[in-house]
């Protein structure tokens, strides 16, 4: 959209008439004004980021939640609507191998709400006064190298400040060095500072990296036992892009009953293994609005394996806030006393609760599986072209990057090749970056009745060189349930096409 299109929208619909106009009117002038240029996620065709295609049943309980307006403050508000969260609880519980009585999830509005809520459990234990007198000075936290953005973003929130932050340098497949973590730990203990918690990663954004979350716990234990912590820094897993891998609890790798590729099992087996290490954390987050979990914006998820953790959210039980004027007393149930929101729609849980009912395991296997082969196939056919390169192919998951040679230099024959010349080269490191962004760029405004945008997405900076410096790259997320191998050809001669038209553009006539 252009500044003179908003402005044109803006002075069309910022007035409010005197009368109002009837309501079919009034959606037929939204849908025409306001939706044109939407992503469509369920497109075989659109792969530009992580967001979900919506189950259609979901859709239909969240309307009928929104229309009735349904608050999941408490009972007295909720209905019975506040037992579908604790379904939801449940059936995550169980993918996870955790006791269901044991572990309590609360729906929030994202990802970065989860993480808000794992970092404020870390603040109320290393420091219980925290709620009444503020975070002390040097209360430590330790996030990834390959953090998502909303880690520092909680941190600068909730009054740890990013300056507290430490990250934990990664190995080349993009998982988090506990030797590292260990020794940047036990830096900040001689000092006599304390370590709040850590947050790992459960699947990364671009990579979809799981870190081994059990030898971080095993870590995190030894230090408390090494320097007689009064405390135990609380380790929060942001898993939710990764969780979708949890639907393999239980599945029989050896007969493979879905008849899954047998390159591809092996994948899903050892993602699987990885991110069922979940249970030995003390909290985790789900995002249903993301890749394969069917739900509409936002329908996001905090998990504590352990459930009286919660408690030391409790407003009225610190002595921070009296509890709900409707609740306590009056509700079976109250959990506005430890939730971050007051005002929570029940939409999002009982949309996630239709979404799983209606995949199953066996859905979300066979999603997840699909997916992943349509990404292989798609890096395996990227590598055999003359103008791009597969710039994670150590990933496990279905979101690839896809990195270009700069024009009149010869083609590195692998990531890692490519990725070492960009750390020793920076004309080489920046010519690319300035090749790829010009590529994407050249796609998306060339007017040609042969030629269609891209589906991908641009990223500026998908990883960094040893110096910290960017490379970019063309991001491909396979989220669609339509996706196929006929789809993923399809793209690659898209690219191919305009990649050809791009380069005559570039190279000068002699």
């Amino acid at each position: 959209m252009t500044v003179s299109q908003a402005n044109s929208l803006i002075e069309r619909h910022g007035t409010l008439s005197s009368d109002g106009i009837g309501p079919l009117a009034a959606i037929l002038k939204i849908v025409t004004d306001f939706l044109p240029g939407i992503p469509l996620w369920a497109s075989p065709n659109l792969h530009y980021n992580v967001c979900a295609p919506v189950n259609v049943a979901s859709a239909a309980i969240r309307c009928i939640a929104d229309f009735f307006n349904i608050h999941n403050i408490h009972t007295g508000f909720a209905g019975q609507c506040l037992a579908a969260e604790r379904a939801v609880t449940s059936m995550m519980a169980e993918m996870a191998k955790i006791p269901r009585n044991q572990a309590r999830g609360i729906f929030t509005f994202g990802g970065t709400g989860s993480n808000m809520y794992g970092i404020k459990l870390a603040i109320n234990k290393v420091a219980p006064q925290a709620p009444k007198k503020g975070v002390p000075q040097y209360t430590n936290y330790f996030i990834t190298t390959e953090s998502h953005f909303s880690h520092e973003t909680s941190a600068d929130w909730l009054g740890i400040g990013t300056d507290q932050l430490h990250k934990i340098a990664c190995d080349f497949d993009r998982r988090s060095n506990v030797a590292d973590f260990i020794s940047k730990a036990e830096y900040l203990l001689k000092q006599g500072q304390n370590i709040a918690g850590i947050t790992l990663n459960g699947g990364t954004t671009y990579d979809h990296a799981i870190d081994d979350v059990k030898s971080f716990c095993q870590a995190r234990d030894y230090l408390v036992k090494k320097y007689s912590l009064t405390y135990s820094p609380h380790i929060h897993v942001d898993s939710v892009i990764g969780w979708v891998w949890l639907a393999f609890q239980g599945y029989d790798f050896v007969a493979n009953s879905l008849q899954i590729k047998s390159s591809i099992i092996k994948i899903l087996e050892e993602q699987y293994k990885r991110v069922s290490t979940i249970s030995e954390a003390d909290s985790w987050g789900v995002d249903f609005h993301k890749a394969l979990g069917g739900c509409s914006v936002p329908s996001g998820m905090f998990i504590s394996n352990h459930a009286t953790d919660l408690m030391l959210l409790s407003k009225s039980r610190r002595g921070v806030a009296d509890t709900h004027q409707l609740g306590g007393d009056w509700a079976l149930d109250d959990p506005s006393d430890i939730t971050l929101e007051t005002s929570r729609p029940a939409a999002p849980a009982l949309a996630a609760l239709v979404a799983l009912q209606t995949l199953g395991k066996s859905g979300i296997r066979r999603l997840v599986a699909n997916q992943v082969e349509m990404s292989i196939a798609f890096r395996e056919l990227i590598d055999a072209t003359p103008f791009f390169l597969t710039g994670n192919p150590h990933s496990l998951g279905f979101c690839t990057l896809v990195v270009m040679p700069p024009i009149n230099m010869i083609r590195p024959q692998s990531w890692r090749d490519f990725f070492a010349r960009a750390c020793n080269d920076e004309h080489f490191r920046h010519r690319a970056n300035s090749t790829v962004k010009d590529f994407y760029q050249f796609c998306a405004t060339i007017q040609s009745d042969e030629t269609t945008p891209l589906g991908a997405s641009f990223s500026r900076s998908f990883v960094k060189t040893d110096t910290e410096k960017p490379i970019s790259a063309l991001k491909y997320y396979f989220v669609s349930p339509h996706i196929d191998r006929l789809a993923v050809i399809r793209e690659l001669r898209k690219m191919l096409r305009q990649a050809e038209q791009f380069y005559i553009s570039r190279v000068p006539l002699r």
